[in-house]
């Protein structure tokens, strides 16, 4: 006659049981994830993106592009509605897929509207030049920077920061896609446990869903609970303050003004949370670089609808890119904010160093 397992060993033989069907449930979503769904975090852009050799940018728009809207000259610039033609003075902007008009007409996005805001505004002849590419960070913008200066000769940079910034570069796919899998990690780019961690597709996935959660949800998490609460604290973050200190510097040599405009996210209108934006302004600040946060103007006016709502198109929790309204706030303070600073923003010979 056997002995009956005690309580202890029953519990054992639960516990394990239960871990290893919670293991081949995960292992099962993961090859879901690495063979069926292998697409999940490839963000399929349709923009005309190539490989570039310039150190640090990765890849670029395709130069002399005319295609689904998107015209590129030769430098791979979004083509300025009033051509080539020679302006009195120059602005420069950088930076990612809100400047490059993601989502919108393009004539409706806040760069050209930036540029007949200010001709009309001034009546002087300004060129606003538009380097911005989809997906990248601040380190890639200054890169970029020092690539494009030498063709728009800008009296002033206008960098355009988001609040993802401070994520990794993602990697330009043979098919002309973006592959976040790396970017996604938030960990900078640095090898660290949870960076190894992180290789799993079913861990980045699950916690993509509850970040989606909380972008189409926000009122249901307090502020604490939000990742967006959190982000100056990563890695990447103090990589890209680095970053804009290249950028301040580059600026410098080329005796330009700078000025840093910091779009924010819908999220963080919805539940009152500007921390990210707190530290940012503060360093630049502490380093002499002139910014125009946003926040305040686009909280003021989010109810209105100020973002594009991807899910209606291509399934996707989305309010980081602003629609045709968000876009023409945007035009409307950043050239009231420079118009009121010509003397200091569009000069012949602008300070070397900006002060706020």
């Amino acid at each position: 006659m056997t002995d009956k397992p005690t309580k202890l060993k029953l519990a054992a033989f639960w516990l394990g049981l239960v871990m290893l069907t919670g293991l081949l449930i995960i292992g099962g979503v993961e090859v879901l994830l690495r063979i069926a769904l292998q697409r999940t975090l490839t963000a399929e852009t349709g923009f005309p993106l190539v490989s570039s050799d310039v150190p640090g940018l990765r890849y670029q728009l395709a130069p002399n592009h005319s295609s689904g809207g998107i015209e590129t000259d030769a430098n791979g610039f979004r083509v300025r509605a009033r051509g080539s033609s020679a302006a009195r003075y120059n602005i420069l902007v950088v930076g990612d897929s809100i400047s490059f008009g993601s989502g919108v007409e393009y004539q409706k996005s806040y760069v050209p509207r930036l540029e007949s805001r200010l001709n009309q505004t001034l009546g002087q002849s300004i060129a606003v030049w538009n380097a911005a590419v989809p997906g990248y960070n601040t380190s890639q913008e200054a890169a970029m920077l020092d690539r494009a200066a030498p063709v728009a000769k800008p009296n002033l940079v206008l960098l355009q920061f988001c609040m993802n910034d401070y994520l990794d570069a993602p990697t330009l796919t043979k098919g002309g896609n973006l592959d976040q899998s790396s970017s996604i990690v938030e960990g900078g780019s640095r090898f660290t446990p949870l960076a190894f961690l992180y290789r799993s597709h079913a861990l980045v996935f699950f916690k993509e869903k509850f970040k989606d959660l909380q972008r189409a949800r926000p009122e249901w998490f307090p502020v604490w609970a939000h990742y967006i609460h959190y982000v100056q604290r990563k890695p990447g973050w103090q990589r890209a303050k680095e970053a804009l200190l290249q950028v301040q510097q580059s600026a410098n040599r080329m005796h330009a003004g700078l000025l840093v405009v910091v779009f924010p996210v819908e999220q963080q209108l919805r539940i009152g949370d500007h921390a990210a934006q707190d530290d940012l302004i503060q360093f630049m600040r502490d380093h002499g670089i002139a910014s125009l946060d946003l926040y305040d103007s686009f909280q003021q006016r989010w109810k209105d609808g100020l973002y594009i709502n991807f899910w209606e198109q291509v399934k996707q929790f989305d309010k980081l890119h602003p629609n045709e309204r968000g876009h023409a706030l945007a035009a409307e303070q950043i050239a009231g904010f420079v118009a009121a600073s010509k003397d200091r923003f569009l000069n012949d010979h602008p300070a070397l160093v900006s002060k706020r």
